[in-house]
C-alpha cells in the first residue's frame, strides 16, 4: 500500500487531503472561538446593564464579599487617603506592561468610618502616579473580590496585588473585603495621566451550543475526508481478484446417444 500511495498522482491527492482535513480544523475551531466570543460578549452586556446600587445596600465592613457582588456597579461617597496608597507592579493595559495605581476611600456609608481600595488606573512609570487631594468625593465603580497577592519583593509603596487580608493588617482600620475598579469621580480628583483601567467581566460566559455542533461537523468532515482516503488507497493497492470463468458446458444435440 506504500508503493500505492507514493505514485504521483496518488502524492497530489494526499496534498489534497492534507490541505482539505487543515481547512475543516481551522473552521471547526473558529466556530468554537465564535462560540466563546458570543458568549463572552452576552456576558459582559449582561454586567454592563446591572443597575448601579450604593454600596452600603450591597456590603459593609468585615462582611464577606457578597455571592452575587462581583462585576456590580456601585456608589459610595467619602474622601480620598493618599496616605494609604499603593502600586502593584507587572500590570498590563492593552499590551502595555506598568502599574495599578490604588488609593483607599475613606466612607461612612455603612455608618461606620472604613477604608474601601479603589483602582484609579494604570501608569507606565511610578513617576505618573498622582495623589489625590482629601476632599469630598463621589466614586461610580464596578464591585470586584480581593485578589490574591503572591509573594515578592518588598519595593516601598508598592505590593503584588490588592489582598484585603494583608491590608487589613497593615491598615488597622476597618476594612470593605472588596475594592472597586474606578468609572467615575465627581469632582474628578485623578489626573489625566492616570488612564482608567477597565473592570473585567467576572462569571462563567460558556459556549454557545449551536456554534459547537457546527465545529463538531467540520471536525466530522475532517475525519471522514481521511477515512475516505484511506479506502480508495487500500482498494487501489489490494484490488479484487477478477471471478474465475465459469466451466464450459458440454453441447447436446437432438438425437445424440450417451
Amino acid at each position: 500500500m506504500i508503493k500505492t500511495a507514493l505514485r504521483p498522482g496518488w502524492l497530489a491527492l494526499l496534498a489534497l487531503l492534507v490541505a482539505v482535513v487543515v481547512s475543516f480544523y481551522q473552521l471547526g475551531m473558529w466556530q468554537l472561538g465564535v462560540s466563546s466570543n458570543k458568549a463572552a460578549r452576552e456576558l459582559a452586556a449582561a454586567q454592563a446593564a446591572r443597575p448601579t446600587q450604593p454600596l452600603e445596600q450591597v456590603t459593609g465592613p468585615h462582611q464577606p464579599f457578597p455571592a452575587d457582588g462581583a462585576g456590580l456597579p456601585v456608589s459610595v461617597e467619602g474622601e480620598y487617603d493618599a496616605s494609604l496608597q499603593f502600586l502593584v507592579p507587572d500590570r498590563l493595559l492593552e499590551g502595555e506592561r506598568g502599574y495599578w495605581v490604588v488609593t483607599p476611600l475613606r466612607t461612612g456609608a455603612a455608618g461606620e468610618q472604613a477604608l474601601l481600595p479603589v483602582l484609579r488606573g494604570f501608569v507606565a512609570d511610578p513617576a505618573d502616579a498622582d495623589q489625590p487631594s482629601a476632599e469630598p468625593v463621589s466614586v461610580v465603580g464596578t464591585l470586584a473580590p480581593s485578589e490574591f497577592a503572591p509573594a515578592g519583593p518588598e519595593v516601598p509603596g508598592q505590593r503584588t496585588g490588592i489582598d484585603t487580608a494583608d491590608l487589613v493588617n497593615d491598615w488597622g482600620e476597618p476594612l470593605y473585603n472588596a475594592f472597586v475598579f474606578l468609572a467615575e469621580e465627581d469632582p474628578a480628583l485623578t489626573s489625566a495621566g492616570v488612564t482608567r483601567v477597565p473592570a473585567p467581566v467576572f462569571g462563567e460566559s460558556g459556549i454557545d451550543p449551536r456554534n459547537v455542533g457546527y465545529a463538531l461537523q467540520w471536525f466530522v468532515f475532517a475525519l471522514f475526508a481521511v477515512y475516505m482516503y484511506y479506502r480508495f488507497l487500500r482498494q487501489a493497492a489490494h484490488p479484487a481478484p477478477a471471478p474465475s470463468p465459469a466451466p464450459a458446458q458440454p453441447t447436446s444435440y437432438p438425437g445424440d446417444t450417451a
